[in-house]
């Protein structure tokens, strides 16, 4: 029964025909801080020449991490969370693109 009904929400997620529910702030915060540490790990930081140091690096995940989790819904994350929406989805692809791009002057050089 569970099966159905994450298969019947992932159907209606993509399709966009249904009303999508927006996160607690419990939600947000706990997406937000996942999305914040994944950042920190894959975003380099140095104090060399041409690196970001890492409070920038710090301040952009921050920023980015915050604007992406502003755009998921509770069905999209149970997609995510069930393998029914892949990491690789246009969609979300466009939504870490356009978080990373308003979040970008965090990282050049001062």
């Amino acid at each position: 029964m569970t099966k159905f009904l994450q298969a019947g929400l992932c159907a209606a997620l993509l399709s966009g025909m249904a009303p999508a529910t927006p996160l607690s702030s419990g939600q947000h915060q706990l997406l937000q801080g996942f999305l914040m540490r994944s950042c920190v790990k894959r975003t380099p930081a140095s104090d060399g020449v041409g690196q970001p140091g890492n409070e920038q690096v710090q301040r952009y995940c921050q920023c980015a991490s915050e604007k992406l989790a502003g755009t998921f819904s509770e069905e999209e994350v149970m997609g995510v969370v069930t393998g029914q929406i892949k990491k690789d989805d246009p969609r979300g692809k466009q939504r870490l693109k356009e978080a990373s791009a308003a979040c970008g002057q965090y990282l050049e050089q001062r």
